[in-house]
């Protein structure tokens, strides 16, 4: 799944650079098919991450093993902070995948043996979003004056905990942890890059934005 996530992550990034440095004409992020896109990459990397919870602290928490990975999350979602800053500060991250992920990881590892409250907990979270029980983009409603009004990324809690909640609950269902896919040959790289997810996510932006400008410079001097 979340193999499956960055490759879908990478291309969407691609289209949305190509479209930033106008080299071709898309309504990414928010245009029809684009929006239901990124919702289910996002709707597989939080998937990911419940189950992730569960195989990776299956016995005993390893207290040293799960600071070290909220420690990790932590700067890296510090970085994506300040490079929006730079970059677009007028539409900075705040809260987005990788703050989402360490605040699920923060909370969720504690319920990672409790499949049955896992499962009731998400349905609760898509109930309370759905049925417009709690204000959109809480609890970033409370503070929007300090905020911007456009954000190039935001994950709120509604509905998007519900994810990783259900994502425990499938680590714990026998048909999953026999691996669906087994009979299917993947690729090795597939696997390279689920371990190295937080190194992809963190770097490919940069890689992107890099080489597209060159290759404007490129062009432009060419002419």
């Amino acid at each position: 799944m979340r193999a499956a996530a960055i490759v879908m992550m990478v291309a969407f990034h691609i289209i949305f650079d190509l479209t930033f440095f106008g080299y071709i004409n898309t309504e990414i992020p928010t245009g029809s098919g684009w929006r239901e896109w990124r919702a289910l990459i996002v709707s597989l990397f939080l998937l990911s991450v419940g189950a992730s919870l569960v195989f990776s602290f299956s016995d005993k928490l390893a207290i040293k093993k799960y600071l070290n990975r909220l420690l990790l999350l932590s700067i890296a979602s510090l970085v994506v902070t300040m490079s929006s800053l730079i970059m677009t500060p007028e539409s900075w991250i705040y809260f987005g995948v990788l703050h989402f992920i360490t605040v699920a990881t923060l909370i969720l590892t504690w319920v990672r043996r409790c499949p049955n409250l896992c499962v009731i907990s998400g349905i609760i979270v898509l109930v309370a979003f759905f049925g417009e029980f709690v204000p959109l983009n809480w609890s970033f409603s409370l503070f929007k004056e300090h905020l911007p009004s456009y954000t190039q990324d935001l994950v709120s809690p509604f509905p998007w905990l519900a994810l990783p909640l259900f994502g425990i609950w499938l680590a714990h269902q026998s048909w999953f942890r026999q691996d669906p896919l087994r009979r299917i040959k993947l690729p090795d790289v597939m696997a390279w890059s689920s371990r190295h997810s937080l190194l992809i996510y963190l770097l490919h932006q940069p890689i992107l934005f890099a080489s597209l400008y060159l290759l404007g410079l490129i062009i432009h001097l060419s002419e």
